[in-house]
């Protein structure tokens, strides 16, 4: 997945169709920011390189998990998203049902997004619609482990026992 704008720029002029905006879900570059991070300054530069939105498409994945989500990204020029683990965890705990459920779970939220930001249809959001300049600014805390804290005996050296 691309990281920074440069590269962006470099697959446009290198005769590509797009590219992919992605941190590996975290597991990887865990560190790195996020891909609707990084899209505002990515999609400044394909601009000022002359690439439009038809001729070179922009994929945000990692980090969906809401409608508001894809109408984030959207509104900041993505052409599409990437929905990885909420399709994993509908599939293992509710088979294909669980995805068909997810994906009309993302439709009403989007849908409702649009509804309260007065965008009729996909083509009328706007970057107007969000608010970037706080993107950086989130932390995500870890989810605790309540299983592991409260269930299971900690692990102790065999001096302490």
């Amino acid at each position: 997945g691309v990281q920074c704008a440069e590269d962006a720029v470099m697959a446009y002029k290198a005769g590509l169709s797009g590219c992919v905006l992605s941190n590996h879900g975290g597991r990887q570059l865990d560190t790195c920011r996020s891909g609707i991070e990084v899209l505002p300054e990515v999609m400044e530069a394909l601009r000022e390189a002359g690439a439009t939105q038809e001729d070179f498409a922009v994929f945000v994945d990692g980090g969906i998990r809401r409608g508001a989500d894809i109408f984030k990204a959207v509104a900041l020029g993505a052409a599409g998203v990437g929905v990885g683990r909420p399709v994993l965890y509908s599939l293992a705990s509710y088979g294909d049902k669980g995805i068909v459920r997810m994906v009309h779970m993302l439709q009403d939220e989007l849908m409702m997004v649009m509804r309260l930001s007065g965008t009729p249809n996909v083509s009328s959001i706007t970057s107007q619609h969000v608010i970037t300049k706080n993107l950086s600014d989130h932390i995500v805390p870890l989810p605790a482990d309540n299983l592991v804290a409260g269930t299971y005996m900690p692990l102790m050296p065999a001096a302490r026992l």
